[in-house]
């Protein structure tokens, strides 16, 4: 009986030390390197840069009122930053607000990035809604798809 006790106390303490190394590496940051810990204050989150990479030359972004009419309606409220992607990837183009921005700010300087990178690359923003071929069935499934939908567009999540 001695045995699964101390077996069971050893799986018990080898979890807790599990959970806090994934503590750790979750909070981990290498400088210049990725975004933001997770527990960033909001005032230090605002000032990051949200980045999208565009298959194009940094030439055909352009800039000031020729930018892609997403970015264009955030008008001087944002700063934008346009550089050549590493390896020849095409170019990144980069965007944060000048000043103090909200939670609702920052989806929506997500999704100007993301809207204008659909522009330059295809032509046009691309859509899920409506769905081509009717309603989803009333499935489980299809509720947490339909709910992943509608949140999808401030997010960038799917």
């Amino acid at each position: 009986m001695a045995i699964p006790k101390l077996l069971s106390r050893a799986a018990g303490m080898a979890a807790e030390a599990g959970g806090v190394v994934v503590d750790r590496v979750q909070h981990f940051r290498v400088p210049g390197a990725g975004g933001g810990p997770p527990t960033d204050s909001p005032d230090r989150s605002v000032q990051r840069w949200r980045v999208v990479t565009v298959l194009c030359s940094p030439e055909q972004i352009g800039t000031g009122d020729a930018l892609p009419a997403p970015l264009a309606e955030l008008g001087d409220r944002i700063e934008i930053r346009v550089t050549p992607a590493p390896g020849d990837k095409g170019t990144e183009l980069a965007a944060r607000y000048r000043g103090p921005a909200t939670e609702e700010d920052l989806r929506e300087l997500r999704s100007a990035l993301r809207r204008a990178k659909q522009l330059i690359e295809v032509g046009e923003v691309l859509r899920v809604d409506p769905v081509p071929h009717g309603k989803r069935k009333p499935t489980p499934q299809g509720a947490a798809l339909e709910k992943a939908t509608e949140q999808a567009p401030k997010e960038g999540v799917l």
